[in-house]
Parts: C-alpha cells; sequence; structure tokens
C-alpha cells in the first residue's frame, strides 16, 4: 500500500511515525500478527492495536522502513528517565535481510541517546532474522545473552511436589505488589538476569515491572487465577512466586517465575509451577509458553521434567 502523504520525504528509506497514521502501518502489523501466530502460538493483535492507537495520537517514537516508497517495516522504542527500550521491530518477509533491520535498529538507538538522553537500552526482539549470530549496530557498546522459548503442551496433571506441604500458595492480589517487588529484588541478585533487565536491580523498579505485567498486554492478557505468591509456613515470608498470562484463545504463558536463594532446592518452583500449569489448563489452554536465560541450566532443568520442551532461540541486547 503506497502512503500518499510520503511524498513530502523524497529518496527517503525513513520515516518517523509521527509522519504516518496507524492505518498506514496496518499491512505489516498484520503480516507481523500472522508471524507470531506461526512461530510463537501467541495473539499479537491486542499489541497491534495498541501500536496503531499510539501512532495516531502521534505518541509513539520510531521509524518505518520505506521500499519503493512503500512501508515494510517499523521500529519503535520507549524512553523512561535514563534507560530506552525497543518495543518491537518487523519487517516483512519479502523485504527483510539483517542489513534494513539494522538501519531501523540504528536509527531508534541514536534517536534514544541524542534525544532522550538514556544512558541504557535493553531489548528482547523476538522476531528478529537470524538473530544469534547477525551483525548489530553498535557492537562496542552491546552485550548479548542467549534466551530460549518452550512450550507445553496441556496433558494428565502433575503430582504434587514435596513442597506442598512446607508452605502456602495464595492467589495474586495486588495489595501484594509491594511485598512482591521485594521478593523479585531478593530473588535476583546477582543473577544474569539482572543484567538483562535492570529493573530487577531494585525494588521500585520491580515495581514497575509487576505494574507492566498486570497493566500491559505486552506479555499477553494478565491471568489473575493462574499466578500465586508462595509464603513459607514458618515464618510467613514470601518465598517465591509465579505469573502467568494468556497470549492467545488456548495458549497461556509463564511471565516470571522466582524462588528465593535460600528456599530453592526445596521444590518451591516446582509446586509454585503445577499450580499455575493447573490453573492454565483449567482456563482453558492447551499449551503453555515461557521464555528463560539460556545460560540457567537449573531453570531449563526443572521447565524439561514439567513437560516443556526449547522451541527456538532468541537474544537479548543491551547497549550502554
Amino acid at each position: 500500500m503506497a502512503v500518499s502523504n510520503l511524498s513530502v520525504f523524497p529518496g527517503a528509506d525513513l520515516v518517523e511515525l509521527r509522519h504516518l497514521s496507524g492505518h498506514d502501518l496496518e499491512p505489516v502489523l498484520d503480516e507481523e500478527t500472522a508471524a507470531w501466530k506461526a512461530a510463537l502460538d501467541w495473539d499479537f493483535t491486542p499489541s497491534a492495536e495498541l501500536v496503531v492507537r499510539f501512532v495516531n495520537m502521534q505518541a509513539l517514537s520510531g521509524y518505518a522502513l520505506l521500499v519503493n516508497r512503500r512501508i515494510a517495516g517499523y521500529c519503535y522504542s520507549i524512553a523512561e528517565e535514563s534507560k530506552g527500550l525497543i518495543g518491537d521491530i518487523y519487517v516483512k518477509r519479502q523485504h527483510r535481510n539483517w542489513l534494513r533491520e539494522n538501519r531501523l535498529l540504528e536509527a531508534v538507538l541514536v534517536e534514544l541517546w541524542k534525544r532522550a538522553a538514556v544512558e541504557r537500552v535493553e531489548s528482547q526482539l523476538m522476531m528478529l532474522d537470524s538473530q544469534i549470530d547477525r551483525p548489530m549496530p553498535f557492537p562496542h557498546r552491546m552485550s548479548t545473552f542467549r534466551r530460549t522459548f518452550m512450550m507445553r503442551q496441556t496433558g494428565r496433571p502433575l503430582v504434587e511436589g514435596r513442597a506442598a506441604d512446607r508452605m502456602l500458595l495464595e492467589s495474586w492480589r495486588d495489595e501484594r505488589l509491594e511485598e512482591a517487588a521485594h521478593l523479585i529484588h531478593a530473588c535476583y541478585g546477582g543473577h544474569v538476569d539482572s543484567l538483562i533487565n535492570d529493573q530487577y536491580q531494585s525494588p521500585a523498579g520491580a515495581r514497575r515491572f509487576l505494574l507492566n505485567i498486570v497493566q500491559y498486554p505486552g506479555c499477553g492478557r494478565f491471568c489473575q487465577p493462574a499466578s500465586f505468591l508462595a509464603f513459607d509456613k514458618r515464618s510467613g515470608v514470601p518465598c517465591g512466586m509465579v505469573l502467568s498470562s494468556v497470549v492467545a484463545v488456548d495458549v497461556g504463558h509463564i511471565t516470571q517465575l522466582c524462588v528465593l536463594p535460600e528456599a530453592r532446592g526445596q521444590g518451591v518452583g516446582y509446586e509454585l509451577m503445577r499450580r499455575a500449569l493447573d490453573e492454565l489448563a483449567g482456563y482453558g489452554c492447551a499449551k503453555v509458553s515461557l521464555t528463560v536465560t539460556s545460560a540457567n541450566e537449573g531453570a531449563i532443568a526443572l521447565y524439561e521434567r514439567l513437560g516443556f520442551s526449547r522451541q527456538r532461540e532468541f537474544a537479548a541486547h543491551v547497549w550502554e
């Protein structure tokens, strides 16, 4: 689809999203929605609708890629204080190569550094082409972390674990937000995931992370019945947490699993996952997915015992 107002950008290969309408991006978003469904069993529709809404409001920072004066892809970012996030990037299959993807990424990174004055940029872009080994913009500033996407088919209910009698599980309540934020911060001290997402490095950051999961559809629609806090029966102290979402009509997703270091190896993670998976199955989910840092071998071993299998690898990137 040609876009009429592109005539004011003769010879350009990039156009700021603020010059476009959400309607202009719909062909790209339609293909991206189909790609997420085919590759991950995710319904990307809510995220696509948010992109359209914010582009129409001229409230989304980023660029569209032009090929033969037609929109072939887009990338957008979010700036929060001194940190930036690359929210998404997608280039249509017929035009996709890493040079074009990098053209978009480089423009967004430069905008974040120059206009928003951010000091750190994070991304986890699951739809990039040849993500792990491909060249990336500004490699001298960048760290790369391998991540693994895993999937489980719903089957027979799992047996109750050995931690069931030593802990109490409570379904998610917003009143527990502050306790949950401190729990996340305590769980990720010195953990590789705190290098990927710096929100884990402080209770305030963990609070923002939790609010994003509960309020926004980036990781699906939050599923409160399948999200639990675990408490040690003797001390009453929170010792673990699992958060879940629904990413398609019949597909669930584990957005967070964490266990205090001193409670690990006691079956807390297994029991949290068992309860979450059971609730998601009752919610109508025939499949459940999750992502995990590939270096976290203990977590991957747990997920494989629970019936998850590795589907694909992607990369988390951090520029500083």
